[in-house]
């Protein structure tokens, strides 16, 4: 936990240890990007990335636009909006503006080395706000797990991934806060970064559905509790500006993806389309490429009888409950073995430790007799969307699983190590208010360092080009 005085020695030492730390990971980070950029060079596109590739040329049409008949025609087309139904227009949106034909392999070592430099920059920012509230080995394991187990998986492949994970965290660190204080700008961040995330992957809205949720009962308790007189207490959260709240926020979603959704619904008949939705609910992926090949535009689309669509109810319809157990069984094992080398252990040991604190705190020291030593009045709702945000993800990827990839799910390794560690933070920090030894905190430092040094040995194991600079 940060000293109070900004001045001390103890001060100027942890920050020193903090930047040579966070160079050395720096240059690993680059180190590994060279390594993703030879990749690309020296293979084959994979099926997903041409068609990526070949959204981000059309897309090239767009930037040069043509106002001779027409003004709005041409701005509209420079907004990202096109998409074929797998890939959202984000990124080759991006990938647009630094693409050059006649050099495809070069413009796509000099995008990654974009994405790389705009995830080193995010990572340096991170570190920096973990350092102001965080013990210094929780804020490294923060930008380690983050960085080398979330964002550095995405570089060696040219998809819109590298630009998802990092509007996921900005939305989860969104609406975590927007539980703690509802302010209605936060509801606007919100949906302005759920939006980009949107339109790098779709896989954003079971975390702005849990949001939107968990809001909604935090209003109905809120409700309950000014009309029954139920001991709410004191809090920043306010219910009255939830409805208004959820407006701005669904008006800032929306004016951020309109154009995308406006160009499904002229193409496919549905402003929300993406194939993903339609093919979970066929058993193996070569019927999942052949409904896609079938079906690529509006009026294919409509040729198909609306019994005969690929539905969670003709799904279940014609599926016995013991299969669809065993696809969710096998879809877990499928995700714990994704995440199993990359940083699902150090998550797992995060939480005990969580775990293990709380019950130690609640055992060990005297009951809260302020504010100050209470944890915050919304840490139940936070709890609450944090478990079942992650729940969610859980499920729809090992359900997803049989038929596409999930390497979406890393974008959870961040969020959720910022969570639990913001969660011990503040357990340790009241803690300490209420009469907590120093053997507590210590022991807290003690164990984090152990994980830290064992999750850069795993990383050095899987990258050993990737930290070279530490011991």
């Amino acid at each position: 936990m940060a000293p109070a005085s900004t001045s001390s020695p103890y001060t100027w030492l942890r920050w020193l240890v903090f930047g040579l730390i966070l160079g050395a990971l720096g240059t690993g980070y680059v180190q590994l990007a060279e390594k993703d950029i030879l990749s690309i060079s020296e293979r084959q596109l994979s099926p997903l990335e041409t068609r990526h590739l070949s959204l981000a040329e059309a897309t090239a049409e767009d930037l040069r636009p043509d106002f001779r008949e027409s003004v709005s025609a041409p701005l509209k087309k420079l907004a990202p909006h096109r998409t074929d139904g797998l890939i959202q227009p984000l990124s080759p949106w991006l990938a647009a503006w630094m693409l050059d034909p006649d050099h495809p392999k070069e413009s796509l070592a000099y995008i990654t080395w974009f994405r790389t430099g705009l995830t080193a920059s995010c990572l340096i920012l991170l570190g920096l706000a973990c350092m102001r509230f965080f013990a210094l080995p929780a804020t490294l394991l923060v930008v380690t797990l983050t960085g080398f187990h979330g964002w550095a998986e995405t570089l060696s492949h040219f998809t819109g991934a590298t630009l998802f994970q990092l509007f996921f965290l900005l939305t989860w660190l969104g609406c975590v806060y927007g539980l703690q204080r509802n302010s209605l700008w936060v509801y606007g961040a919100v949906g302005v970064f759920g939006g980009l995330a949107y339109l790098s992957q779709d896989r954003i809205l079971p975390l702005l559905v849990t949001f939107i949720l968990v809001t909604s009962l935090r209003a109905f308790w809120g409700w309950l509790s000014a009309h029954w007189r139920l001991g709410e207490g004191t809090t920043l959260w306010l219910r009255d500006n939830h409805p208004f709240g959820l407006i701005l926020l669904v008006a800032a979603f929306c004016a951020v993806s309109g154009p995308r959704l406006t160009e499904a619904h002229q193409k496919f008949g549905d402003a929300a389309f993406q194939y993903v939705d339609h093919i979970r609910w066929l058993d193996t992926p070569a019927e999942g490429e052949a409904w896609i090949e079938a079906h690529p535009d509006r009026s294919s689309l409509k040729k198909v009888p609306a019994l005969e669509r690929p539905t969670a109810r003709l799904y279940f319809q014609s599926h016995a409950s013991e299969q669809v157990q065993d696809r969710l069984l096998s879809g877990l094992g499928r995700v714990m073995t994704q995440w199993q080398g990359h940083g699902g252990e150090a998550l797992a040991v995060l939480l005990v430790l969580l775990i293990v604190t709380v019950l130690a705190c609640w055992c060990s020291t005297p009951r809260a007799c302020h504010a100050g030593e209470r944890l915050h009045p919304e840490t139940a709702t936070a709890v609450i969307f944090v478990v079942a945000a992650t729940a969610a993800y859980l499920i729809i990827a090992a359900w997803d699983s049989a038929l596409v990839e999930i390497r979406y799910l890393h974008a959870l390794t961040g969020p959720l190590a910022l969570s639990l560690l913001w969660g011990y933070e503040s357990v340790l920090r009241r803690a300490r208010r209420r009469g907590a030894g120093p053997m507590l905190t210590g022991g807290y430092q003690a164990v984090l360092w152990v994980l830290l040094g064992a999750t850069w040995f795993q990383i050095w194991q899987t990258h050993p080009e990737a930290l070279p600079s530490l011991p």
